[in-house]
């Protein structure tokens, strides 16, 4: 198949042939809403079990993150093959691969330049108040849904990078009161977007804001990290008592625990120590043996014995 009969052929399936025939000759925020309505479509629509979006980004791209030609003859993906079309042609496949390359990223999941196609910051933490102002009011609602899931992925990796527990799983495990259901990966077109959309941005700004008051507490990170975990949960606020425990602990895994070796001798002073702030600092049945909590601390002190161990100020 030549180039131009493949262009006609994704044309003809995918798109309206006068509105991208006027399209292609657009520049700039013109140009970027036509993409995010085109892929707005694509993302809505279902064709047999999969959403249009993913049939399109098949044309060109496999399911890498680094967009990998489906086929290695594919004449739009070459020099060669572009060479061959006419001017406009040209126009309507360059205009076609924004479109597709979108689509590409947010149905697997994958980073993009949010600069490129929102027009914010190229910064997908939560801290991004224009990105957060966008996903919030955009009328592109399944784009919207799909680039909260792809914040919501990369929290959670960036919570398992610092060994964050609890953060990482209340972003893992998120339900959703206002839809009564799990907070799980978008795949068919959402019914109620922008409760899903909330619900992301709501947790993750209640994360951030817990970090940010452990901060301005000038807390190690490590104890605001035992906090949550002695607490089980990420909480609202700090509570006195369990960051008494937390410090305490903190100060015998730095002198105790850190880079001494996953040892018998180790983990049981460890498991004793708990134990000790256990009944020093908590009423009786909480930290329970075999307890969330203790999964927790123990696989904290796992960390700490094998040399990690964050000091200083290092926030998110």
């Amino acid at each position: 198949m030549t180039a131009s009969e493949l262009l006609a052929r994704i044309e003809k399936t995918y798109f309206s042939r006068e509105k991208l025939g006027k399209a292609c000759k657009l520049k700039g925020a013109e140009r970027r809403e036509y993409v995010l309505g085109q892929v707005e479509c694509l993302l809505s629509k279902k064709h047999g079990m999969e959403l249009m979006g993913v049939y399109l980004s098949d044309e060109f791209w496999t399911a890498d993150d680094d967009r990998m030609p489906l086929r290695a003859d594919n004449p739009l993906l070459s020099i060669e093959g572009i060479e061959s079309l006419t001017k406009e042609e040209q126009l309507k496949a360059s205009l076609i691969k924004d479109v597709a390359g979108l689509c590409h990223d947010l149905s697997q999941h994958f980073e993009f330049d949010l600069k490129v196609y929102f027009g914010v910051r190229n910064n997908w933490w939560i801290t991004n108040k224009r990105l957060v102002e966008w996903l919030s009011t955009t009328q592109y609602k399944q784009i919207a849904v799909h680039t909260s899931y792809i914040m919501k992925k990369i929290a959670i990796n960036e919570y398992e990078d610092m060994h964050y527990q609890p953060a990482q799983d209340a972003l893992a495990s998120l339900f959703s009161r206002e839809l009564m259901s799990s907070v799980r990966m978008p795949g068919k077109p959402q019914e109620k977007p922008e409760l899903y959309v909330k619900a992301i941005i709501d947790e993750m700004l209640r994360i951030e804001r817990h970090w940010k008051q452990g901060r301005r507490r000038k807390l190690e990170p490590e104890v605001v990290i035992l906090h949550d975990e002695m607490y089980g949960l990420v909480p609202l606020q700090f509570d006195a008592g369990v960051l008494k425990a937390a410090q305490e602990l903190f100060e015998y895994m730095d002198k105790e625990v850190y880079n001494r070796g996953v040892t018998e001798e180790v983990v049981n002073g460890f498991g004793e120590k708990v134990k000790e702030i256990r009944h020093k600092h908590f009423a009786k049945g909480w930290i329970a043996d075999y307890s969330l909590e203790i999964g927790y601390l123990m696989a904290h002190a796992e960390l700490c014995a094998q040399g990690y161990w964050q000091k200083g100020d290092k926030t998110l």
